[in-house]
């Protein structure tokens, strides 16, 4: 009697952690932190009494990334090879419990995604839709309580783990003058930034486009950063983030170009100011709102009396500042060997360029988006 129940305890108790795990592998999926919700998840399959759920999970997460995730977030592709895995784990959640519609539902949708030419991205999802909506929101209700905009920050982050929800809340708090909050916020976001990528690292497919998105995420978080500490006047502090942020975004970034010209000019550097007024300028997008101030501290900084009008003179400036970026991007590929890349066959399979060696070789680069 003592065996049995001692045996009985231990079942229950595998039941429970295997259940837990489910739990956990369901609420990781739909964070989108899929490298942990895959652990899991394999860890619910082992157990009988949670298998059928757990291949079922699976196999809805692999016909994700299998067929619908291109471009979902910024640089992530299809993985052709999770398909299979997603007949599988599908199929095995069929066999685990014959009658669970839910599971054959998506088997059957999984081998229709498999006879089709080409399969449609995931469309965004209606909830983190709405609660960015609303986070949004509050970037023009003033008097909105500061609690409620960090309630919004929680739910849309506890919707979806990307960094999004923290460093748009980083920027609200920074219009409200609330810089040490907004400070802490955007350190926040940056650990959500890297956590979010290295728990998708596969889908971006290739080694560049994870480290760009990096790289993106750590430039976003040291701007604003940089920006708040600008608006304590704590100018050396701002000048060491705004200048990372720049080496981080190569001086891509419009609003980091145009925080770096505030930078400059509060510190009476006018040459440096304009340097960073144009680059700015010279870039597409930014807010219009941020354009015209820029616009008009250039108007206002002294030319030489040979100079043209105001509005030729930007013109040409910044035309030049473009044709210059163009021919240096040219030149930096034009005549150098083939950089060793990792590619990918449209079945799946890895390829390997250094047979490629020695070869003339025409590459045709394109964003399917």
């Amino acid at each position: 009697m003592a065996l049995a129940i001692v045996t009985a305890a231990a079942s229950l108790s595998a039941q429970t952690a295997a259940r837990e795990q489910l739990v956990r592998g369901r609420s990781l999926w739909d964070q989108r932190l899929s490298k942990s919700a895959i652990a899991a998840l394999e860890a619910a399959a082992r157990d009988r009494t949670t298998a059928a759920e757990a291949h079922e999970m699976l196999g809805r997460i692999y016909m994700f990334k299998g067929w619908q995730q291109e471009n979902v977030f910024p640089g992530w592709h299809d993985e052709p090879s999770y398909r299979a895995r997603a007949l599988a784990e599908l199929r095995a959640a069929v066999a685990a419990d014959p009658a669970r519609a839910s599971a054959q539902e998506a088997l059957h949708l999984a081998e229709g995604f498999a006879a089709a030419e080409n399969v449609d991205p995931a469309p965004p999802r209606d909830e983190v839709k709405a609660l960015d909506a609303k986070l949004e929101s509050y970037r023009s209700a003033a008097s909105a309580p500061i609690t409620d905009i960090f309630a919004a920050i929680e739910a849309r982050a506890k919707a979806q783990a990307d960094p999004a929800p923290y460093f748009t809340g980083a920027q609200i708090l920074i219009d409200r003058g609330e810089l040490d909050r907004a400070i802490a916020m955007a350190e926040r976001g940056l650990a959500a930034s890297d956590r979010f990528i290295d728990e998708n690292l596969s889908a971006y497919q290739m080694s560049g486009k994870s480290q760009g998105s990096y790289a993106r995420g750590r430039a976003t978080a040291a701007d604003l950063i940089g920006w708040a500490l600008f608006l304590k006047k704590d100018d050396a502090a701002a000048a060491a983030k705004l200048e990372e942020a720049a080496r981080l975004s190569q001086s891509q970034d419009f609003v980091n170009q145009f925080h770096l010209g505030e930078l400059a000019r509060a510190q009476n550097a006018p040459e440096r100011a304009r340097e960073h007024y144009l680059n700015a300028l010279s870039l597409s997008g930014g807010p219009p709102p941020l354009r015209q101030r820029a616009t008009q501290a250039l108007s206002a900084m002294p030319r030489r009396a040979s100079d043209a009008s105001f509005d030729a003179w930007l013109e040409t400036e910044l035309s030049r500042r473009r044709d210059e970026r163009k021919a240096a991007a040219l030149k930096s590929l034009v005549d150098r060997p083939l950089p060793k890349l990792t590619l990918t066959t449209v079945d799946g399979r890895p390829y390997d360029t250094s047979s490629l060696r020695g070869k003339v070789l025409l590459l045709n680069f394109f964003a399917s988006w």
